[in-house]
This record gives C-alpha cells, structure tokens and sequence, in this order.
C-alpha cells in the first residue's frame, strides 16, 4: 500500500470536527465501507462549501490503516455524454446521479486495487451495465419533487422515453425497456412476484410493435458462471444475485435489437460476455 503523506489527514479530524461543532444538529455523514475496510465519505456531507451537484465530486476516504485523503472523482465526456444520450438529456448536472455514480465507481475502485488513485483523481469514463441500469430507473429531480407521478427512462440508444401520467400511478407500474426498433421489455418479476430471477433462468414478457406478447428466459452457460464465480476475490456470487438479471436484460435487448426478432423457442442462452461485463461480476456487491 502507498500513501501520498503530503496530502494524507489523521482520521480524528473529521471526529474531531463533529465533537468541536456545538452548532451541528445534522445527522453523521454516510460512510461507504468497502469490503476490503476502505471508508469513503461525501465531501459535500461535511463541508457545505462544497457543491453536491457538476462533473467533478469530492470524496473523503480512509484506508484500513486509518490514513485519509481526498479523491476527486470527475467523468469523462465520452462518459457524459453517453448517460445524456441514453437518457434523451434528461440528466443536467444537477442531478444527485453523477454523485451516486461518481461514488460507485470510487469504491469499486478501491476494492479492486486496495489502494488509492494516481495523484488523488479518478476519471469515470465508461458506464457499466449497473449504471445505466440505474440511469433507466432514476427519477429526475424535478420528479422526485412531485409525489405523484415518475418518469422512468429507457436505456437503448436511440430508444423513446416513457412517461406515467398520475392516473397511470394510482397503481405501480413495471418498467419498460425500449429497444430502438420498437420491442419492449419487462420484468416478468416485476408485475407476477412469485417469479424469482436467477443466474440460470431471468424471465420478461417481450412486446413487439404489432402489439404480439411473448414470454422469453434468458439463463448464463454453466461454464460462464463458473468463470465468473472464478474471478470473485471473495465469496461467491449468489445465484439469485441482481447482476445476471441486469446482463440477461441486456442481452435480450441486443438480440432484439439485431435481429429485429424473437429468440428460438423463446429462450436465449448467454455464453460470453464483455470484458467490462465480467469485470464488472468480479467485483459486484448487492
């Protein structure tokens, strides 16, 4: 482990800072614990001279020998402008989105590399499934003022925005996924609870343009499984994790979107996956 002492803090001094501060009525900041004991916490949640929202995010994180430094965490604009085109603009900078992703990114970061980013900064420039996973179910921050209506997004380039009117939300709505060639994709979960998603079988009902339904199930190869299993650190990943629901998702929405038809027999069976995807199984954490 290497340590920028020039930079580096004692831990006691944000303790110090809450136990000095009669006037701090607020709650303790958050801290994201990672597995391997790196703590981060939002600059923002101690200094309120520092901005929540932007393209650039502040982070206080100490490591398992109780050293601090502050990480700066800003995204690239090929990043940037992946989350505007896949959520039709609808993210300014504004949006608590970029603080949570910026957060995200930071500590798989430190749990991958047990240590610190060169020169205290790290740049987000790639979004992994998990992220646009989230961008598609984020509320925007004119919405989550309204108690009553949500936007959700979809995530496939080029695909239309869906928006649920009041009325629309007087009962729960599953989410659709649009692919640019006009097939939506929803959760089977989502709208029958007694179905579970797991590594080997994640359900959706699939509608085409005609308005024709169909049923598909998308599961991992055993050997895939067991690659990824393999490249876990720690303790394996659990069978009904929300990972292989995220990938079979977009799986299926590439098939669709490519073959502008539905799966054989209404089943696909996932046998390789991007590096980044993999990367992305190694590291992931419910």
């Amino acid at each position: 482990m290497s340590f920028l002492t020039s930079t580096t803090k004692a831990t006691k001094r944000i303790e110090q800072g809450f136990a000095s501060d009669d006037s701090y009525a607020r709650a303790r900041p958050v801290e994201l614990q990672t597995e391997n004991d790196f703590s981060i916490i939002r600059r923002c949640d101690v200094d309120e001279n520092i901005s929540s929202v932007g393209r650039e995010h502040c982070f206080i994180v100490r490591d398992p020998y109780g050293y601090e430094l502050d990480i700066t965490v800003g995204f690239s604009a090929r990043a940037i402008a992946e989350v505007w085109r896949r959520s039709e603009g609808r993210f300014s900078f504004e949006s608590s989105y970029w603080i949570n992703c910026a957060e995200r990114h930071l500590s798989t970061y430190l749990w991958e590399n047990e240590d610190y980013p060169p020169d205290a900064k790290l740049t987000v420039d790639y979004l992994t499934p998990e992220d646009l996973d989230l961008a598609r179910r984020w509320k925007s921050e004119e919405v989550e003022n309204l108690a009553t209506s949500t936007v959700f997004e979809t995530i496939h380039p080029g695909s239309a925005r869906e928006s649920l009117t009041p009325a629309e939300q007087a009962e729960p709505q599953p989410i659709k996924f649009i692919t640019e060639n006009g097939y939506s994709i929803v959760r089977r979960s989502e709208v029958d609870h007694s179905t579970s998603d797991t590594a080997r079988e994640s359900r959706f009902l699939v509608q085409n343009l005609n308005g024709w339904e169909r049923a598909i199930s998308v599961g991992f190869d055993e050997a895939l499984i067991a690659l990824i299993q393999s490249r876990r650190r720690s303790s394996s990943l659990s069978i009904d994790s929300k990972y292989w629901l995220i990938c079979a998702e977009r799986y299926l929405a590439t098939y669709l979107w490519e073959n502008d038809s539905y799966p054989p027999e209404d089943k696909l069976t996932i046998s390789q996956l991007s590096d980044d995807e993999l990367l992305l199984g190694a590291g992931w954490r419910e």
